[in-house]
């Protein structure tokens, strides 16, 4: 497994790589992370889970899980689906140097068609979120850059579902 998310602590987040995901516990990767023994909160998207720091070692750590997951919800082709799934292919198509994504498209102002703009835009700053995260070196200018975005995704992710429920109940 290797996704990104957001791990929440007392005082503030950091960006984190998740390497590992079973049902009660996390192995996260990050270039800070809390002590052990630290109330946390792991998040990826819409996605979140109370948790605890159990050890950290070096840039390593261990998540135990205040309740259950399914790994599976977390990884690209679970929660977000096929769009999920083409950003992380972007992405990697991307290390390897091939070409750009293509440019935005202009927004239709049907409610349908502005849920789709709005997911669509949140998985593009999810994209760039992760490609900032993947590297090595993470200076303090890029985790308060990539936790803005992942603020900015997961407010237009909330903007989605608000246009949904409005829909359905339209």
């Amino acid at each position: 497994m290797f996704v990104t998310g957001t791990l929440y602590a007392t005082g503030g987040s950091t960006p984190v790589r998740i390497r590992n995901l079973s049902r009660r516990g996390a192995l996260v990767e990050a270039a800070a992370l809390p002590p052990a023994g630290t109330a946390v909160r792991l998040s990826r998207g819409s996605l979140s889970v109370a948790g605890q720091m159990m050890w950290v070692t070096g840039h390593k750590g261990g998540l135990q899980l205040a309740s259950a997951v399914s790994a599976g919800d977390w990884l690209p082709m679970g929660e977000r689906g096929r769009g999920q799934q083409l950003i992380d292919e972007t992405m990697h198509r991307a290390r390897l140097g091939a070409a750009p994504p293509k440019p935005l498209e202009p927004v239709s102002r049907s409610a349908p068609s502005l849920r789709a703009e709005l997911v669509r835009l949140q998985h593009l700053l999810l994209q760039a979120n992760e490609q900032l995260a993947s590297e090595d070196a993470l200076t303090t200018v890029q985790v308060i850059v990539i936790q803005a975005i992942d603020g900015v995704a997961n407010s237009l992710a909330q903007l989605a579902d608000d246009i949904r429920g409005a829909l359905r109940r339209a």
